[in-house]
């Protein structure tokens, strides 16, 4: 039937399949993977000024582009796939480990889709993205396209009783509202060195896929912290107390990576030209877990005692994995609690500087 509300299921999400936003040619789309809750706002910054001898403002104008601020959240998969679309990574990490943030800064923002179909009833996913072989014609259905992204913020949390989840989140420099025809439409891309979309390609509705079948594609592994070869790896506190090198008591662990960035605005330009990344990035991890016992040990050895840790997280799907590696984690604090009928209850947090060549790094073996 003819669509009078739009719901998820009438909605995929999509990434330029190309190493960079800006292009003059035509390029392929890739499917957005497990994607869970898509967001996005713009914020419309006004200039205010007044004059002497009036209380009315003399100006209150918007004098550059807003920047839209795009958020999606899904589950992870060993391919590492929507990290390659988001930009966080240059490659998929199979078999050795890559650092985030790695893409070199011409490589450093991508273009987002969201596609709705035209029927209410229908599934896109399933009926609509039929092949991943054949150019598909689109024609009846909308699409909302978010030109430039640069990635802002990575963040991995998992829980007992839970699926793991990834949280990102860009800044991007363009949105366009399309009504669809035939079988592509113009990239949202931004040319920032001369602030137009003169001569930019078109997005062609050709998926490529990143596996052998279909199937997979549409459907990846799904990891799950319960799993066999699902592990937290844990170095154990210098200060004593619980002990977290263990696993059997881990109750939730939350990692985040923000990166700070500087857009850059220049005469002649109504787009920011460079939003350049400003290294280390900002690294956060906590842990809970019950408390089982105490080791031996004082605050007041912690100045001796201060090191550098290492925390490894896998996470297994059907004989596949992805490990997340934090690397030199500072302990930034620590507390304990119990209630009433209840169990003590452990909470570690710990900051870690990341850059291109250390911090995070991801691996993953999807075949």
């Amino acid at each position: 039937m003819s669509r009078n509300i739009i719901r998820s299921s009438n909605a995929i999400v999509a990434a330029q399949d190309f190493y960079t936003a800006w292009s003059e040619g035509d390029d392929n789309l890739k499917l957005h993977k497990i994607t869970q809750t898509l967001n996005y706002s713009i914020d419309y910054s006004r200039q205010q000024s007044k004059q002497i001898g009036s209380q009315d403002l003399s100006s209150n104008e918007i004098y550059n582009q807003p920047d839209v601020n795009l958020n999606i959240t899904y589950i992870p998969e060993p391919e590492f796939s929507n990290e390659v679309q988001g930009r966080f990574l240059d490659t998929p990490p199979l078999t050795s480990f890559q650092s985030i943030f790695n893409p070199s800064d011409v490589k450093d923002s991508n273009n987002f889709y969201v596609f709705f179909s035209e029927n209410q009833e229908e599934s896109f996913l399933d009926n609509s993205l039929t092949s991943f072989d054949n150019t598909l014609n689109f024609s009846g259905d909308d699409a909302i396209a978010f030109g430039n992204c640069f990635p802002e913020s990575y963040s991995l949390s998992y829980a007992v009783g839970g699926l793991p989840t990834v949280s990102t989140s860009y800044i991007c420099s363009n949105v366009v509202f399309d009504n669809l025809t035939g079988t592509s439409m113009q990239k949202p891309a931004i040319n920032l060195t001369g602030g137009n979309n003169d001569n930019v390609g078109r997005s062609t509705f050709h998926f490529t896929k990143d596996l052998s079948t279909v199937a997979l594609e549409k459907a990846p592994p799904i990891v799950n912290p319960t799993n066999a070869g699902s592990d937290v790896t844990l170095q154990n506190l210098q200060v004593g107390g619980q002990e977290i090198s263990g696993r059997h008591l881990v109750q939730s662990v939350n990692m985040n990576v923000s990166i700070p960035r500087v857009s850059a605005y220049g005469l002649g330009n109504d787009y920011a030209f460079e939003r350049k990344r400003q290294f280390p990035a900002n690294g956060s991890f906590s842990v809970s877990s019950q408390v089982s016992g105490f080791e031996s040990g004082a605050m007041t050895g912690v100045l001796n005692s201060d090191q550098l840790y290492q925390f490894d997280l896998t996470l297994e799907a059907s004989g596949k994995t992805m490990i997340y590696r934090i690397e030199e984690a500072k302990l930034g604090s620590y507390n304990y609690s119990m209630d009433i009928n209840g169990r003590m209850n452990f909470d570690a947090s710990f900051t870690f500087p990341v850059t291109q060549e250390k911090g995070l790094k991801l691996s993953g073996t999807a075949y």
